[in-house]
Order: C-alpha cells, then sequence, then structure tokens
C-alpha cells in the first residue's frame, strides 16, 4: 500500500517547461484566475501557526562536519548512488496521510512540502506547472500528478538568458538540465552524510521501501506534522474565521553532529556551463556572496521552493552544495563538488524575501477558496506565458487515463523474459 513510484528520471512524457504543463479544455471552467503579484499581499500572523509532531517515518543520519572544509582546491568527485530508491510520492498514495484525514475529525487538509512549497514560490516562476486539489466530503488532498514538473528541478529558469529550449536532446536544454540537477541534489544529500554514525532508527520505517528489497531506500526522514493555521476573526464566513488544521509530510536529510533536534535540509546548487570570466572553480572562494547572488536572480522559483520546504520540515539550518559538471562541454554526470555553504533557514528566507506571514498566507488563501466551492477535482495552473495562476474545476476522472497508462507500461517493462530474452507469454488461467 502507498508503496508509490520512484522519482525515476527516465519517465515517459518528460515535461517541456516552456509549454503548458497540462493543455486545458474548454469544457473545464475557471473558478478563479490569481495574478501572482498579488500573492505578496496574502498575509496571516505566523506567530500563531502552531506545529505538532504526528509521526517521523524511515531514519535519521547525521551530517559529516568534514564536508564543510571543502574547497575549490580539495574539490571531490560528487558520488553516485545508483543501487538506491529515491521517493517522491504524491499525497493520495501515501500510506499515512489519507488515514489521517479520514480519522480525525479536526484535520481538513493533508499535503506534501513538495507541493505546498511550489505553491509558495508560485510568483518567482517563469515556467508551466500545476497542482491537483480534490475536495472529498468538505476536506481536500493537495496532490501532484505524476511525472509533473513538480517532479523536477528548474534549471537557471529566472535567468535573463534561459536555456534553449528547442533542441530537446541538447544536455543544456530545460528538460536534460532538469534531470541533472534533480540527480545532484539526489546524490549530494547522501554524500555528505556521516557513515561512520549509525542512522537513528524512527517511529515506523520507510513508508514507500519496497519489502522484497530492504535497504534499498536512500537514508533520510520523512516527519508528518501537523499545522495549524490560524482564522481571521474579520472574515466573512466561519470557515475563514476558524483554525484550519493541515497534515503535511515533510523531508528531514539530516541531523547535525552533536545535536538530535539541529535539522538540516540538503541541496545542492549545479554550475553546467562555467565561463573564462566568471566561473566557480575561480570565484566560489573569493566571491561567494556574489556567486550566491548570481544564483538567487537565475534560481528564484528552486530556492524559493527549498526554503520552503525547510521551514516546513522545521529544519533550523540548509547546506547547500555548489557543484560544476567535470567536462562542461559533453558529460551532464559526471561532477565535482566545490564547497558546502551553510545558512540558517531563517536567514536564508529573509534574504530572498520569503516570510512565513506571506507564506502560510498564500496557503490559507487558497485552502479557503477551494473550500468555498463545491467537492469537486480543481487544477491550479500557472501560465507559461504571464504571471497568473488559474484555478479550475475539472471533471473527477482527469489524469486518471494517464496514471493507468503509465502502470500499463510499467507491467509490460517488468515482463518475464526467458533464457534467450524473449517476454514469456502469460499462461492462461483456467475458470472453474
Amino acid at each position: 500500500k502507498g508503496k508509490g513510484k520512484k522519482g525515476n528520471m527516465n519517465r515517459r512524457g518528460m515535461p517541456s517547461f516552456k509549454e503548458w504543463s497540462v493543455q486545458t479544455k474548454p469544457e473545464w471552467k475557471l473558478m478563479r484566475e490569481i495574478m501572482l503579484t498579488e500573492m505578496a499581499k496574502l498575509q496571516l500572523d505566523a506567530k500563531d501557526v502552531k506545529f505538532e509532531d504526528v509521526l517521523w517515518a524511515g531514519n535519521l543520519p547525521t551530517y559529516s562536519k568534514a564536508f564543510d572544509r571543502i574547497t575549490s582546491k580539495t574539490e571531490r568527485p560528487l558520488r553516485r548512488y545508483e543501487t538506491l530508491d529515491f521517493f517522491n510520492v504524491t499525497t493520495s498514495d501515501d500510506p499515512h496521510l489519507p488515514d489521517y484525514l479520514q480519522n480525525e475529525q479536526e484535520v481538513t487538509v493533508i499535503a506534501t512540502d513538495n507541493v505546498l512549497a511550489a505553491l509558495v514560490a508560485a510568483a518567482r516562476s517563469v515556467y508551466s506547472f500545476d497542482i491537483v486539489v480534490s475536495k472529498v466530503a468538505g476536506k481536500l488532498i493537495f496532490d501532484k500528478r505524476d511525472g509533473s514538473q513538480i517532479d523536477f528541478l528548474t534549471v537557471n529558469e529566472t535567468a535573463q538568458d534561459p536555456p534553449n529550449a528547442d533542441d530537446k536532446d541538447n544536455i543544456n536544454g530545460p528538460v536534460k538540465l532538469g534531470q541533472e540537477a534533480s540527480c545532484i541534489n539526489q546524490n549530494f544529500s547522501q554524500m555528505v552524510l556521516d557513515t561512520n554514525e549509525k542512522p537513528r532508527e524512527l517511529d515506523a520505517p520507510n513508508p514507500f521501501e519496497d519489502e522484497e528489497s530492504p535497504g534499498c531506500a536512500a537514508s533520510g526522514a520523512y516527519r508528518y506534522r501537523k499545522i495549524t493555521l490560524p482564522g481571521n476573526p474579520k472574515a466573512p464566513t466561519e470557515f475563514q474565521q476558524n483554525p484550519v488544521t493541515m497534515v503535511v509530510r515533510t523531508e528531514v536529510n539530516c541531523k547535525l553532529p552533536g545535536s538530535d533536534t539541529d535539522y538540516a535540509s540538503l541541496k545542492a546548487m549545479h554550475e553546467y556551463d562555467p565561463k573564462p570570466n566568471y566561473n566557480w572553480r575561480l570565484h566560489l572562494e573569493s566571491q561567494r556572496g556574489a556567486c550566491l547572488a548570481t544564483e538567487l536572480k537565475n534560481n528564484a522559483f528552486r530556492l524559493g521552493r527549498w526554503t520552503a520546504q525547510a521551514i516546513l520540515a522545521g529544519c533550523d539550518t540548509m547546506k547547500i552544495g555548489y557543484v560544476t559538471r567535470q567536462n562542461p562541454k559533453d558529460d551532464p554526470w559526471n561532477h565535482s563538488l566545490l564547497g558546502v555553504q551553510t545558512y540558517a533557514t531563517s536567514g536564508f528566507a529573509e534574504q530572498i524575501g520569503l516570510t512565513r506571514n506571506n507564506m502560510f498566507g498564500i496557503v490559507r488563501n487558497i485552502i479557503d477558496a477551494v473550500m468555498s466551492w463545491e467537492d469537486g477535482k480543481y487544477l491550479l495552473l500557472k501560465d507559461p506565458t504571464k504571471s497568473v495562476l488559474r484555478i479550475h474545476e475539472v471533471p473527477w476522472d482527469t489524469f486518471v487515463d494517464d496514471e493507468e497508462d503509465e502502470d500499463v507500461e510499467e507491467e509490460e517493462e517488468e515482463a518475464e523474459l526467458d533464457e534467450d530474452g524473449n517476454v514469456v507469454p502469460n499462461q492462461p488461467v483456467s475458470v472453474r
């Protein structure tokens, strides 16, 4: 149950970032159009937001301090962890989240940090992405489509000269760079852990690990948190006046050495096209502030998402790695780690202009909007041509066929082979 699909990087139907993430249909009813510039005005008092841990799953490894001492002169090859499974399972496929929604009356919303962070950072985005919100019996489920844009990181999305999307197979095109960045982040999250210290086992095992191949899940913890957003006493409806409780699955990559409660988020930025007059090998040590400022400008959406995820997960520290290609011209799979920078999450959020008041204000506003409508399925869709987020009501069976097609395709891929490598035909089942 809820084993979900791994975050495979070579899925069929890879997203094309310059196009609409979903083609809308004329029969879909437009419920609301939100100018993303208006989202900055949505506020609530974050001091009144309450957090409570309901479950820790997986394991909690320790960060290795040795990586804080790496410089461009002592760079290390980025290790690849191709035998480990990394998961990015949507809300409704999680084995725990639907139970909280069903069994606890006060819980109105379930979601993952990945989905909520994309929503919170939407005003920083350029490319199209989408979120599916289902309202069932007066409760909300925030989901992503399997293999959607939210599964992949974008690279230089907000740069003055973003990657050229015309050549789909170019290693420096947006789709290939998104795959590369996602792989780098998975590998970085495992490489910088302390292998001499045994990870702490938590309340429950990794909820997505395959029972038939234990030990293949990547290290890291899932922290399920009950987050209660305060109401607004002056709001027009009773629902808006009252608090809203949601359960969110968040990810904690590790804890810091010498502490059991100082949790950290591990992320990596990557350089794919170093220039002779500006590159990390030459400038990271002497101009670290300028290197970060360039990344903030070129990757505003990605860094906004990462920061929001760290806040939702209660990670007070962000460790950000600087990774570059070993051979920039033609090899997107071998990289070097040039350094790791440590930031206090609150300070980093302030630096990028992400406030908790605005972050939780956005989430509460979207919840209030969908809760004012009838039960149904709603698509939140970012327009790739302008700074607008639209919410459409879509039929219940929308996107279900896509997932079934992928399930069939996966079954075909996993078909049994004979000694010669041919697919073994299914044996007829006798009916009695």
